[in-house]
């Protein structure tokens, strides 16, 4: 039996006693996480094991549904109260809009919800707010809230099903159980979990598929904290919880022959005032987990090619229930140089695209590179960065291309002052580390090379010329090696959230200049690191990124998302 089928039987079995005594491993989970990480490197001799060519017959349907699960589709209003951008990236903001059908409706919306269709000849497909590996969309969303105003007379446990913009309803939480689920939090606040369906991925790109599955838990984590941020809500993670607690929460068993899915993330949304994350009590989670669930999963693909090696590092990556991490100090907020700006907040969500190529001529203003690097910085209060209770371990390394009134050249943005000594101590001796005229003194951004990075910088990133012929491009070095030794196996998948945090903040931000970004899964590791002096695995790169002038691909058509459903302007 291979290893997705045992994947699969144990996504069906149910909740242990206790989470907390599970029985210890017969592996070394941590050496199981670094043996796929560098298994699954790429190099320009060798890169990762992957299918060879697609099999489009076993194509994953795009959209999970739960066959018998009673539907509640939301509205499609025009919203409620119209923001800018900039008003949602700091927390506290803005006033606080009331937890009914309309705020969760917007809130699923702006984050997981569809932000368009494409057509091409006989070709159509669905894209979305949340940013994805290949267009994939590996991660799955679930609400668990109380009595829902103008929707909902009870609590529930429920899918959102983002073709139909709706919630699919496993099963109703009785007022008591929700009472004690809920107690000592503000009034109005619910959970919303995240999952991944990791067939999706590994269906386009074989092995490498559970890094990128990761990457977009980590961009729906930040859509979801900038969609709450622009109702004026606060979210924050709930990280102590097992895996299996979560998988228990989110009603995520009983898949039967459909594809199973991983619990990622439950994330607390908060109306009200908040300090620190709450948790769940094991007996509620029990209690909660014990409901029957209404709806059958449906089968993504009649047929799978099976990556062992995917399921090895999920089973490793698994969470222990914890105790809370110790907390860090926020940075304090980094001067941003640009002008508040009147783009609204819902329509950028929208409007979010990958670019498919670059114009190789555009260029990107000072101010609005500086302000995109100080949106990146995990500071007091910044969204999405103050939602993740862990400290940062991820720096930016940028080959700048075309920058106004910045030279070209090779720069590193440190995002964490301890982690940033240990990677400024392990890169080459002969780096300038200069900081460059106009950066303000509260950005920690280094020249560290000058000179022109673009055939080095497409060269590293798999020879795609997306990553040169941008105005700027850059790989995210996390450190790796101290991580996974201070916090084990299960922290390897926050790596590439994080990751992903910093990818929305790089999308929404281009959009936000009049430029374009995309994420780039496919690098040459080890040359990355060799390229900037780093041996050994101290400090990994884990995702690309590029931001530049795009080019648009005049055959495709556009529609809208929700067609006729769609408001008026």
């Amino acid at each position: 039996m291979g290893l997705f089928e045992r994947f699969r039987r144990k996504s069906s079995a149910p909740l242990a006693n206790n989470a907390n005594e599970r029985s210890a491993p017969t592996f070394d989970a941590v050496d199981q996480v670094r043996r796929y990480h560098h298994a699954t490197k790429h190099s320009p001799m060798r890169y990762a094991r992957g299918p060879h060519g697609l099999n489009w017959e076993t194509q994953p349907d795009p959209f999970r549904r739960y066959a018998g699960a009673p539907l509640l589709q939301f509205s499609l209003d025009a919203p409620r109260r119209e923001v800018s951008f900039d008003a949602t990236v700091q927390e506290g903001e803005l006033s606080s809009q009331p937890f009914d059908e309309t705020s969760l409706s917007e809130l699923f919306r702006y984050a997981l919800g569809l932000s368009a269709w494409k057509e091409y000849e006989d070709s159509r497909w669905a894209l979305r707010v949340n940013p994805s590996s290949g267009n994939l969309h590996p991660t799955e969303g679930y609400v668990l809230c109380g009595p829902v105003p103008d929707l909902h007379p009870t609590g529930l446990l429920a899918h959102y099903a983002p073709k139909e913009h709706g919630l699919e309803v496993r099963c109703d939480i009785p007022v008591e159980l929700w009472q004690q689920v809920s107690a000592g939090l503000p009034e109005g606040a619910f959970f919303v979990g995240l999952s991944s369906v990791l067939w999706r991925e590994e269906w386009k790109y074989g092995e490498r598929a559970y890094r990128y599955c990761n990457h977009d838990v980590g961009h729906a984590i930040a859509a979801l904290v900038y969609s709450a941020a622009r109702l004026g809500w606060k979210v924050r993670m709930l990280d102590r919880l097992a895996t299996e607690q979560i998988g228990a929460l989110l009603g995520l068993s009983g898949f039967g022959e459909a594809e199973p899915e991983e619990p990622d993330a439950l994330l607390a949304v908060f109306p009200g005032e908040v300090s620190d994350a709450p948790t769940i009590d094991e007996e509620l989670v029990q209690r909660i987990g014990a409901l029957p669930k209404a709806g059958k999963a449906n089968q993504l693909s009649p047929d799978h090619l099976e990556w062992d090696a995917i399921y090895a590092c999920a089973f490793a990556s698994e969470k222990s229930a914890t105790q809370a991490l110790a907390p860090w100090p926020r940075l304090p907020r980094v001067e941003d140089p640009r002008d508040a700006r009147e783009v609204l907040a819902h329509r950028l969500f929208l409007q979010r695209r990958s670019a498919q190529s670059m114009d190789g001529k555009s260029s990107m203003k000072l101010e609005d590179f500086l302000g995109t690097l100080a949106r990146c910085m995990p500071t007091q209060g910044q969204v999405p960065f103050h939602a993740m209770p862990w400290q940062p371990r991820v720096h930016l390394v940028l080959f700048v291309h075309r920058v106004d009134g910045l030279e070209p050249g090779l720069y590193v943005l440190l995002r964490e002052e301890q982690s940033g000594a240990r990677l400024r101590g392990a890169m080459y001796d002969a780096f300038l580390w200069e900081s460059p005229e106009g950066v303000p003194a509260s950005l920690p951004l280094y020249r560290l090379k000058n000179g022109a990075f673009k055939s080095v910088a497409a060269g590293l990133s798999c020879d795609q010329a997306i990553a040169g012929e941008s105005a700027f491009s850059l790989g995210m070095l996390a450190e790796f090696d101290s991580a996974l030794l201070e916090q084990g196996a299960w922290f390897y998948p926050r790596l590439f959230w994080e990751t992903g945090l910093i990818g929305q903040v790089l999308y929404l931000e281009a959009e936000a200049a009049g430029l374009r970004g995309t994420g780039i899964g496919c690098f040459h590791d080890d040359p990355v690191h060799q390229q900037l002096g780093l041996q050994g695995s101290a400090f990994q790169s884990l995702y690309h990124f590029t931001i530049g002038g795009a080019l648009e691909d005049k055959r495709l058509q556009t529609l809208a998302p929700y067609g006729e459903r769609e408001p008026a302007s």
